[in-house]
């Protein structure tokens, strides 16, 4: 049930269209698909099913974590937060960033308590004392190549002009 989404270098399609993934099963694997008789013996499985987006090349795929903490003392907007991080520069280092509770509050990082990551936080409007206060990071994550491994014939050249073939003649697929 979860959302994911890969890159692909693939002829053109339209968007929406339907995507089925498969995986080549091991050996060892109990499956009940049959061969399929382009690729020998092989065996593949489901994996997942979809639809493609548009094709754009402005988009951008980001890769999202959070840090939480927990308000230890609580006294109306003002907290102290804990367990975030476990240092004063780390502290220091995420204070121009915002910050947000579970439960909709959003604040600031006001200064660094102590050698230990402590930090006073300003929100909104006042805090409650079960609430978890998150920081969300953001990378530009780009899509993982490796190449496939091709055996070749004793009289075939490795030229890299032929058809299908990728940088400097070696093919690559999308992990």
């Amino acid at each position: 049930g979860a959302f994911f989404a890969g890159s692909v270098y693939g002829p053109v399609t339209y968007a929406n269209c339907p995507v089925l993934m498969f995986r080549e099963a091991k050996e060892a694997e109990n499956v009940s698909i049959s061969d399929f008789g382009d690729s020998g013996n092989a065996r593949r499985e489901f994996l997942a099913h979809g639809s493609i987006f548009g094709a754009d090349a402005d988009r951008i795929v980001l890769k999202r974590i959070v840090l939480t903490g927990y308000p230890t003392r609580v006294h109306k907007r003002h907290a102290v937060v804990k367990y975030m991080f476990y240092n004063p520069e780390d502290v220091r280092w995420f204070m121009p960033a915002g910050i947000t509770t579970k439960h909709g509050l959003q604040g600031n990082i006001i200064q660094s308590v102590g050698d230990h990551g402590v930090m006073k936080c300003l929100f909104n409007a006042p805090i409650k004392q079960h609430d978890t206060v998150c920081l969300h990071l953001y990378k530009r994550v780009f899509p993982k190549f490796a190449p496939i491994g091709q055996k070749k014939d004793q009289g075939e050249e490795d030229s890299g002009h032929e058809q299908g073939a990728g940088i400097g003649g070696k093919h690559f697929h999308v992990l």
